[in-house]
């Protein structure tokens, strides 16, 4: 079943897709530098969970036949919150790479919303993002949590 969804339905979509690439390719970058098996651990999974989300979205789209102006390179070009912290990766630094997971969760869910308040005609696409949002808030909730249990 094809359903005309507009624009204002398929940018917020791209523009998850393009951060959830970004998370998932952060997490599991994240998840080979870390010098701790635990958090190592948790960051894989979230690493995963983020490419589950992916493969959602890219459903949804096809499913709707949700069309975006902007192809998906160029939007992966636009969200680099993940990538721009390949240094803090390299190093190994273990409160610098959560610290950078903490801001790409909030920056992911600060997207969310943005996208869940601008899709207006659809109800199932919402659920799927509402969804994805509690799990993400649920990990960052997890990592902050870790934090806090490994600093005591």
């Amino acid at each position: 079943m094809m359903i005309n969804v507009n624009v204002n339905t398929g940018q917020p979509i791209y523009d998850l897709i393009a951060i959830l690439e970004d998370a998932k390719k952060g997490y599991l970058n994240a998840a080979e530098k870390i010098r701790d098996n635990v958090l190592s651990l948790l960051l894989e999974k979230y690493g995963y969970e983020r490419g589950r989300y992916v493969i959602e979205l890219k459903q949804l789209v096809k499913r709707f036949d949700i069309i975006s102006p902007i192809d998906e390179f160029t939007l992966s070009l636009l969200h680099r919150t993940w990538m721009d912290m390949k240094t803090t990766f390299k190093l190994g630094q273990k409160q610098a790479i959560i610290l950078a997971c903490i801001k790409g969760e909030e920056n992911a869910i600060k997207n969310y919303s943005n996208a869940i308040k601008q899709i207006l005609n659809n109800e199932e696409v919402k659920l799927v993002l509402e969804k994805q949002v509690n799990a993400i808030k649920s990990g960052l909730n997890s990592i902050k949590e870790y934090i806090s249990n490994t600093a005591k």
